[in-house]
């Protein structure tokens, strides 16, 4: 390249930064002097060059970063690292605070350390964008702290009206069964044991979910806790002439687990199987080991699930048919996501689509010295 192409690209450079509309060019020298103010330092900070040169570059920097040391470390770590680069407030010339992403990059001669150039723009918009998601975020998380309060304040009440309920139908149901009341009193006592149900899983999903449903964790030994939860859903599989299927590792499977919830996980999605797996066909229960999780799965030749349903399938109310509450209440699975989580676990689903079965998979941390 040629002197007369150099002069060019040096003409096309100083085009380059009068011209630019976003990007502020400040060049100071090695202890911070401003020296040079070009780009659209100017149209971002409000300064016209003889305002700032001569001045050191702290001027754009917040008070408070001042007195914390910012600029000086600004450019320790640039000449250290090669460059430095923030996102922090600055001061523009009437006061006012703008957001701005910058790099600071050293500039040297034969190896010594001449000067900076900081290249600036103004995202205020972008951060003003952030905050307001933020508050949002914010105010829909109070709004549903709101409502899950409510909702736990809902399942205790309509606790609390079951009772005397329940009293009533077995003060009815001691006229014998013979009585005419008979009929009515095993209808009261038939629904009132559904309430029951759908109250006690309510209550669950409440608890678990305001935080009140506090883990009590102790060393376990998986294998053999899986183990007695199938024991004791056998009986019902049998009785369903379901073949329930066991596969447990010879070796122990230690975690770190609270026993009355790892057996309410179980239990839940064994029971669901069952429920849902017609008679005659097979049920089985695989626990194995992962490099550092657990992994249990149950799995079904059952009715499977619709892909449809399939993003929802652990929220909260999520099912197939809604008016059929001898298939439950679709609470269960949201109470197995929210007790797998609070265990530091994963659960997840798969099925093929409808009549075609279901698999649950739950992930639990090993607890194995490192």
């Amino acid at each position: 390249m040629d002197s007369s192409d150099d002069a060019r690209v040096d003409s096309l450079l100083s085009l380059l930064w009068q011209q630019l509309h976003d990007h502020a060019l400040v060049l100071t020298d090695a202890q911070g002097i401003i020296v040079h103010w070009g780009g659209a330092a100017p149209r971002v900070l409000g300064y016209r060059p003889q305002d700032v040169v001569g001045r050191p570059i702290s001027i754009i920097f917040t008070d408070e970063d001042v007195q914390r040391g910012v600029p000086e470390l600004e450019r320790s770590i640039a000449g250290t690292d090669g460059r430095s680069e923030d996102d922090r407030w600055h001061v523009r010339h009437d006061g006012a605070r703008i957001w701005v992403t910058g790099t600071l990059t050293p500039l040297r001669s034969q190896g010594r350390l001449v000067g900076f150039a900081k290249i600036l723009r103004d995202r205020t918009d972008q951060r003003m964008e952030i905050e307001q998601c933020r508050n949002r975020l914010q105010t829909a998380e109070l709004a549903l702290a709101g409502a899950e309060a409510n909702f736990a304040r809902i399942v205790h009440e309509l606790r609390n009206s079951l009772g005397p309920i329940r009293s009533a139908t077995d003060i009815l149901s001691r006229n014998g069964p013979g009585s005419e009341s008979g009929p009515p009193v095993a209808i009261l006592r038939r629904q009132a044991d559904v309430m029951q149900r759908l109250l006690s899983d309510l209550a669950d999903a409440a608890r678990v979910r305001s935080g009140k449903g506090g883990l009590r964790l102790r060393p376990l030994d998986l294998v053999e806790e899986i183990a007695h939860i199938c024991d004791s859903v056998r009986a019902k599989a049998q009785a369903m002439q379901q073949d329930l299927v066991v596969l447990l590792p010879r070796a122990p499977l230690p975690v770190q687990a609270d026993r009355d919830r790892l057996h309410q996980i179980a239990f839940n999605l064994l029971d669901n199987a069952i429920k849902y797996t017609p008679s005659g066909r097979r049920i089985w229960v695989k626990l194995t080991d992962e490099g550092d999780m657990a992994v249990l799965r149950i799995q079904d030749e059952g009715v499977g699930i619709a892909p449809a349903l399939m993003p929802a399938i652990f929220e909260l109310f999520t099912q197939e048919n809604l008016h059929d509450a001898q298939g439950g209440f679709g609470v269960g699975l949201a109470v197995v996501r929210d007790l797998v989580q609070a265990h530091d676990g994963i659960v997840e689903a798969r099925s093929d689509g409808k009549g075609k079965g279901s698999e649950f998979t739950v992930r639990l941390p090993l607890d194995r010295p490192a």
